[in-house]
């Protein structure tokens, strides 16, 4: 029996013979990857938030929720007969979210959160939230028919 030895050149192409399809193996699972992670990291608030208004923001379900459960409380209208109309992330001047009251002591920081229309096809109502949800404010002085 006769011991066959590989010269440099055949390791070389056999080596590159096994890297290669590796390569390629990676590449693919990196780009399913990066496919999956972005329709994974998409908003999705469909039956919380209309059409126009999902591609503009990123509200969680929990605090269109708590919006839609201050606006019941308020208007005295179901929350399953309330929308969100419209969202948009807002920065707001004060720890009062830009609405002081008499006798509330506001610090004024900034304070990341959420404009919110309610609306019941009647009436539309302007909400203020922070981050959270766990400040909720109705803006009083935007009351106004849906037109």
């Amino acid at each position: 029996m006769k011991t066959i030895k590989a010269t440099n050149s055949e390791k070389q192409t056999l080596q590159n013979s096994v890297i290669q399809p590796r390569l390629i193996l990676q590449a693919i699972a990196f780009t399913l990857i990066l496919s999956f992670s972005a329709d994974y990291l998409s908003p999705n608030n469909k039956g919380m938030i209309n059409q126009s208004t999902q591609a503009n923001s990123q509200l969680s379900a929990a605090i269109g929720h708590i919006v839609l459960q201050h606006a019941s409380q308020h208007t005295r209208v179901p929350s399953s007969k309330l929308d969100l109309v419209d969202v948009q992330p807002h920065t707001w001047s004060d720890n009062c979210l830009g609405l002081a009251e008499e006798k509330a002591s506001c610090k004024p920081m900034p304070v990341s959160g959420w404009q919110v229309a309610v609306a019941n096809g009647q009436r539309r109502w302007i909400y203020r939230t922070d981050a959270s949800g766990s400040v909720v404010k109705l803006e009083r002085s935007n009351l106004e028919p849906n037109n």
